[in-house]
Order: C-alpha cells, then structure tokens, then sequence
C-alpha cells in the first residue's frame, strides 16, 4: 500500500501539480472565477425571489396548497420577478464586467475602465435596442406611455446566461486590446493639468474605437444570419455544456477536485472557473423552465454539488468531523470536536489539514470515493424524480440539507437525501477512521519505545 501511495504522490507530483498550479495562475482562468464571484450575490438573491414566487403552493390537489398565496402570486407575481430580472436574469452583465475588470487588474491597468470597456463589448455584440409603435395593451400603456406612441426596447434574451460565453471571451479580447494599444502608447494625451480620473477615462477612447470596429461588424453579420452573436458561440460551446451534465462529467470533476486536494492544492478553486458557466447556463434553463410550468432539463445545475455532494466541505467530510469527535485518540476527538461546527456550513480546512487529509493515504480513499458514492446516488435520485432538481443557488456556507431544501424548491426529497448522505458519510469514513487511528497508536508505541531506549542508554553512560 505504502509503495503504491508512493508511486501515486510521484505521479501527482510530476504530471497533475504543474498541471494544476498553471491554471490556478493562468490570468485569464483568474478572471473568470472572480468575475462569477463578483456577480454571485446578485445571482442569489434573484434565485431566492424565484423560489419565493414559485413555492409548491398553488396546486389544489396538494394538502400544502394555500389559497392566499396562489391569489397573492396571480395578481403581484410580474412586480415579484423584477429582482430575478435584474439579477440571474442579466447575469452576463455582472460577469461581463467582472471579466475585464478582473484582467484589467492582472495587467495593471484600470480596472473600472477594464469593466467598463469588457461591458461595452458585450453589449455591443448581444442586445440590439429599437423604437417600436406602443402596444395597445393597458398594462403596457400605464408602464411605458410615452408622448408620440413610441418606446425604446432592448432585446435582452442573451443577457442571461445564454449570454456568458460571448461576455467571457468578448471580455478577453476587450481587454487585449486595451492592454496591447497602451503598451504601444496608443491612446488620447491630455495634458498633466487635468484630473488623473478624467486621464483614465480618456484612455479608454481609443480602445473603445478598436472594439467597436471590430465587434459590431461582427454583431451585425450574426445578426444578418438570423441569431444575435451568443447564440452562435452557444451552439458552438453546446456538445461541451451537454456532455457536462452526464454521471461521469461530475464524477470526473469530482476526481480531479479531490486528487488536487490530496496533493495540498484547493481542488475547488481550480476548476470552479472552467465549470462555473456549464453549471450556470444548466440553471438558467431550469428556471426558464420553472417559470413556464414545464419539465425541468439538467441535473447537474447550480448547487448541485453543495447540496448533495460536497456535505461539509470538499470530501463530503461532515461525516468524518462527526466519527472524528466520537474517537478515543486524544488528537483526532480535539480535531474533530473543533471541525464539526464549520463542517455544518461547509467549512472543513480544519479537517483537511488537521487530520490530515492531505499527504494521508488512509483517509484519501474515502476522501475520494465518498463524494463520488455521494453523487452517483444524488445523480439517479434526481434521475427517477425521487428528489427535485435544482432551479435556485443558495450559498455555499448554507447547511446541506437545508441547501438542499431551498435549491430544489422545497423537495422534501432533496433534503432526507441530503442529510441521509451525511449519515453515509459518517458510516463509510469510520473503517478507515478506525485503520489510522490503530496507525497513529502504532506510531506513538514505536516513539515511545525509542525515547525508553534513548533515556536507556543515557542512563548506562
């Protein structure tokens, strides 16, 4: 065991840790993780309106149904939606501006103007704002009624996350763009008199020139063919966003986030980037489709890891801080009695390097393995409608189980099998649990036996 451990450290060591660490300093990688980290706030406060709005209340064959609150959401439910709108519902923008301000940073060039720039771009290239005649309907004449008959309209249907690939790679390229034209000194000179705000400001001129030379052409052929641009870098990104949300995606996710963890790596912070816009445009149809009283589509959406999956953190290692302050060595119950408590909100530093988790090939295998059994059983739930799915993001620190319930729109499903999966882990992490304990008491008999020997000798001279 311990030579195969070894090869398998070796392994990681020479070929996934290089791997590894150049993603985590890629800028571009960098970028689009504190962008999506920027814009989650926003995101999950619009998905907890949607969820309050769309609560399993209105159906009169269930014993849960209210007649209050059906009545309440038919006649207030457009003014309730206007939150999600402005948040999941054009969350392109956030991450869009997020993206360049991000690399803008990482140049060290402005970053609002990098935001700024990264807006524009994607603006420029997704909605198309038009003066149309005023519709007759009451409702819209009380809202928009202008003199003349006319209003402006923006198409926003790709400022969701339809639209977050064109806003990532048009976020990229804005700001290439930028970064190459003031290395070159391309840019408006004013004089040293005026205000270093208004200098900044100016900067950005040119490059705006640039991008909009480029880009709006390109808007307008998409355009010409019948889709706006992100429609198109949709389809081209498609067989990947289809291909993710299978079993063996997110076991092969789950495998590369725990082996990274193992080797002393945030696991989570690597690949949280690349599957951040997968998991994010699953959920933005699920929620189209919630809105519109069909079949939800994707599994794998969301929050789905934290509400099934990731039960205490990385590991599902809950289950481990539980058996932990339950054991009879001294140092593990310590670790365990002072980890069980940010284990509920998710937090399990403490464990991973307490235990330790890392370097720890006892407790790698369950480590690993555990997740992955979380998983698959959460994945054919899900799959044979036992649980819901989920339509909203909660936050990360929210426990399991209620995470589960909140996510899922109030599966009660969701939430058994969620606090059911702590229990497993809890009954699988304990064999192993018990082997390393047995492995530090042999460690501590054979120190002990050395010092005896040492002061043995010491005692002789």
């Amino acid at each position: 065991m311990k030579k195969f451990m070894d090869k398998f450290m070796d392994l990681i060591e020479k070929y996934l840790m290089p791997l590894a660490q150049k993603m985590a300093q890629n800028r571009y990688l960098s970028a689009m993780k504190d962008s999506f980290v920027y814009a989650m706030p926003f995101i999950i406060v619009g998905s907890l309106f949607l969820v309050a709005i769309n609560l399993p209340l209105t159906n009169p064959d269930l014993p849960i149904y209210s007649e209050a609150y059906t009545n309440f959401i038919n006649n207030y439910k457009d003014l309730l939606t206007q939150p999600f709108y402005v948040s999941m519902g054009v969350m392109s923008l956030f991450v869009a501006f997020g993206v360049g301000a991000s690399l803008a940073g990482e140049y060290g060039l402005n970053k609002i103007t990098g935001g700024f720039l990264s807006l524009y771009t994607f603006m420029l290239t997704s909605s198309r704002l038009a003066w149309i005649p005023m519709a007759d309907a009451d409702r819209v004449s009380k809202i928009f009624h202008k003199d003349g008959g006319w209003m402006p309209v923006m198409d926003g249907r790709y400022l969701d996350a339809k639209g977050l690939f064109t806003a990532i790679i048009g976020g990229f390229i804005a700001i290439e763009i930028y970064r190459f034209l003031v290395s070159k000194d391309l840019t408006v000179k004013l004089p040293d008199s005026v205000p270093p705000a208004i200098v900044k400001s100016f900067e950005l001129m040119v490059p705006i020139i640039f991008v909009t030379f480029l880009f709006h052409p390109i808007g307008l052929i998409a355009e010409s063919q019948g889709q706006f641009l992100p429609q198109f870098v949709m389809d081209m990104f498609q067989p990947l966003v289809s291909a993710s949300d299978s079993l063996p995606a997110v076991l092969g996710i789950l495998t590369i986030v725990h082996v990274l963890w193992f080797a002393g790596l945030h696991g989570v912070n690597v690949v949280i980037a690349i599957i951040n816009p997968i998991i994010l445009s699953n959920l933005d149809a699920n929620q189209a489709a919630l809105q519109a009283g069909e079949a939800l589509p994707h599994i794998f959406a969301g929050g789905f890891l934290d509400a099934f999956v990731y039960l205490g953190g990385s590991g599902a290692t809950l289950g481990l801080a539980i058996a932990m302050a339950r054991s009879k060595n001294d140092r593990l119950n310590a670790v365990g009695k002072i980890a069980t408590i940010p284990g509920l909100f998710n937090i399990n530093e403490p464990i991973i390097f307490g235990a330790p988790i890392v370097g720890n090939p006892i407790l790698f295998i369950p480590f690993l393995f555990v997740p992955m059994i979380n998983a698959t059983i959460a994945w054919y739930a899900t799959k044979l409608g036992l649980v819901g799915k989920i339509v909203s993001l909660v936050p990360w620190t929210t426990p399991g189980p209620i995470g589960a319930l909140f996510a899922t729109n109030f599966s009660v499903g969701a939430f058994i099998l969620s606090a059911s999966l702590i229990g497993l882990s809890y009954v699988l992490y304990t064999p192993f649990l018990r082997a390393y304990e047995r492995e530090l008491e042999k460690e501590t008999e054979e120190e002990t036996a050395m010092e005896t020997a040492d002061d043995s000798v010491t005692v002789e001279g």
